[in-house]
């Protein structure tokens, strides 16, 4: 353990200027791959969950238990990322659909099924992307699971009038899966093979992953794409809307609380992040009649990976320029 650097620092791959390029082209071979072949749709949805598994666990070897316990006890930064998460968020889910989809009431409530709940894993990936505050953010991770199993059904009756219990047991399968399983892998390596964790060639491993993760994804989800261009050209634009909002308000309240830049991206990929894993099964269950509201619970990731790639691409020029 002695011979890894406790700071977390991004990998020098992922900071370079031509991997948004690759993620970008990753994501256009799924798409095609989505087209092209039926049996690729169906094997790629498979592999998502070991593939992110992978990247996660590359990424969590740069994660200081030391450093963790740290952020754990940074109230400021918690309370503040909940706040905007669990009750700024669905006021700014809801005006937007409003102002874009008052005439589609089905869209309207896939559009606050998709935007009220955050992300459980992805978001961790593009905070370590961008250079953001990995530690802070995994720090969160808990609380967002807790507040969405307390909250969701409340926001569902506001939606459904109807009282839906939430399932703890998907929210606890993502946490084993994309924390509990890779993090302890992670340490594990950190432990025992300190030479491996920081080595170039694992770093590689992990991108590599990275870029397979995306390409799966838009091969299991793409063709919903290209089958349903109106669906996806309404809903793209209050999603896309909800995208520069949060980031606008990570940096507004960043900047009012002193927030350094590392803290300020971990702000905004939390706040922009979406895709729960709860919101299409809900989806499911309780819209059958109307399943465009579960499929505009699909389109979400096809706008939010390219979305957070460029923020992180503008994020590096950003700070590129400064050290010039």
């Amino acid at each position: 353990m002695a011979h890894l650097n406790n700071r977390v620092k991004p990998l020098r791959l992922i900071r370079d200027m031509s991997c948004p390029a690759v993620l970008l082209l990753a994501a256009a071979v799924g798409l095609a791959l989505s087209v092209w072949s039926n049996g690729a749709r169906s094997i790629a949805g498979q592999l998502i969950t070991p593939f992110l598994m992978l990247v996660l666990f590359s990424i969590f070897t740069r994660v200081s238990l030391t450093r963790l316990r740290e952020a754990v006890r940074d109230r400021q930064y918690l309370l503040t990322a909940m706040g905007l998460n669990f009750v700024s968020t669905p006021f700014v889910a809801f005006f937007l659909g409003w102002l874009f989809l008052r005439d589609y009431p089905s869209l309207w409530v896939g559009l606050m099924l998709a935007l009220v709940t955050p992300c459980t894993d992805w978001y961790l990936i593009f905070t370590d992307l961008a250079g953001g505050d990995l530690h802070r953010n995994l720090a969160l991770l808990p609380w967002n699971l807790i507040l969405q199993l307390v909250l969701l059904p409340v926001y569902l009756f506001l939606l459904t009038q109807k009282l839906v219990p939430v399932e703890l047991s998907t929210l606890a399968r993502a946490f084993a899966l994309y924390v509990v399983i890779p993090l302890t892998g992670a340490q594990l390596l950190r432990w025992y093979r300190p030479q491996v964790a920081a080595s170039e060639r694992f770093s590689r491993l992990g991108f590599a992953a990275l870029g397979l993760t995306v390409m799966a994804m838009f091969t299991s989800h793409g063709e919903i794409f290209l089958k349903n261009p109106t669906l996806f050209l309404r809903m793209a634009p209050p999603m896309l809307s909800f995208y520069i909002i949060s980031i606008s308000l990570s940096r507004i309240v960043s900047r009012l609380l002193h927030f350094p830049r590392e803290r300020f991206i971990a702000l905004a990929c939390t706040t922009t992040a979406r895709n729960s894993p709860l919101a299409l099964p809900l989806a499911v269950v309780l819209f059958p009649d109307h399943p465009i509201i579960a499929l505009s619970q699909l389109i979400e990731p096809v706008l939010e990976i390219p979305s957070l790639i460029l923020f992180s691409s503008l994020v590096r020029v950003r700070v590129q320029k400064t050290k010039i």
